[in-house]
């Protein structure tokens, strides 16, 4: 089997993993709402939405998910494509988004999909292209569809360049679990991941919840972006995690370069100085 073929499989491995977590994780509960609120404002430090005209800006969500930043978006745009090729997920964007005519689902892929090119003033990608195999020639993919002077709103897991080194030993730790646990049948994935989640995540996110609430630093304290949210997003990123197979991380150079390549304007690259780390924005040629 050639490299390409490996990658195309690993890809469809990756679609289909996601495409039953997002199935399980739809979040059409209300419970979560402030807590994902709080989460894409802090997705959306680099970059003023309110830039947009509500009128006539359109947008797209690479990676759309269960439409849950999709949703967020259509305040601030006449139409929002919500891309996401896998079929769990793209059931469950049809059933949340069945009359927001705004909302144009499109199960299809980030490399081969029907936005025209050139028509995007945003593209949005939350946490999706360190998924895909090779993420630079996916962040050209997106940058083929945003207009010039369009904007390019982007999360990469990043390297842990700006943690200690105890911080980057539990890091390669857990990486080691995700590399056996996500070659296991999902529904053994799925067991595990609400097992870390309620044996590790809910304690040290609670634990870093009191430590905030008494004065403390705890921007190196383990898991401590969890320390407000619900227990049900804390299973979510659980599995998101550990049930991946592939996941790769970036330093803001390697960032950089690709954007380079991609065709953007690096003068206006920003990118946010909170967590979670690298969230950028960047402005297309």
């Amino acid at each position: 089997m050639s490299k390409h073929e490996k990658d195309q499989n690993l890809d469809q491995q990756v679609i289909d993993s996601f495409g039953h977590e997002w199935a399980a994780f739809d979040y059409a509960e209300s419970e979560t709402d402030d807590a994902l609120d709080s989460q894409f404002l802090a997705y959306c430090t680099p970059i003023d939405l309110s830039q947009f005209n509500a009128k006539s800006s359109v947008a797209a969500d690479f990676g759309a998910g269960s439409g849950r930043w999709a949703s967020r978006l259509l305040s601030y745009f006449s139409l929002v494509y919500a891309l996401e090729p896998s079929d769990g997920a793209s059931k469950v964007l049809k059933n949340k988004f069945s009359k927001e005519s705004r909302m144009k689902i499109l199960q299809e892929t980030v490399g081969v999909n029907s936005i025209p090119t050139g028509s995007l003033d945003l593209a949005m990608s939350l946490g999706v292209l360190h998924h895909i195999p090779d993420t630079g020639l996916a962040i050209k993919d997106v940058a083929s569809k945003i207009k010039s002077g369009g904007f390019f709103l982007c999360y990469l897991y990043y390297k842990l360049d700006n943690k200690p080194l105890y911080y980057r030993g539990l890091f390669w730790t857990s990486n080691s679990l995700r590399w056996v646990i996500s070659r296991l049948p999902y529904a053994m994935r799925g067991l595990i991941a609400r097992t870390i989640a309620s044996l590790v995540y809910f304690p040290l996110a609670r634990t870093a919840q009191l430590l905030e609430k008494r004065g403390k630093n705890i921007s190196n304290f383990p898991l401590h972006h969890y320390a407000n949210m619900p227990f049900v997003m804390l299973q979510n990123d659980a599995l998101d995690r550990f049930g991946t197979r592939l996941e790769q991380r970036f330093s803001k150079k390697d960032i950089t370069e690709m954007l380079g390549n991609a065709g953007f304007d690096l003068s206006t690259l920003k990118f946010s100085d909170v967590e979670p780390f690298w969230t950028f924005s960047v402005k297309k040629l």
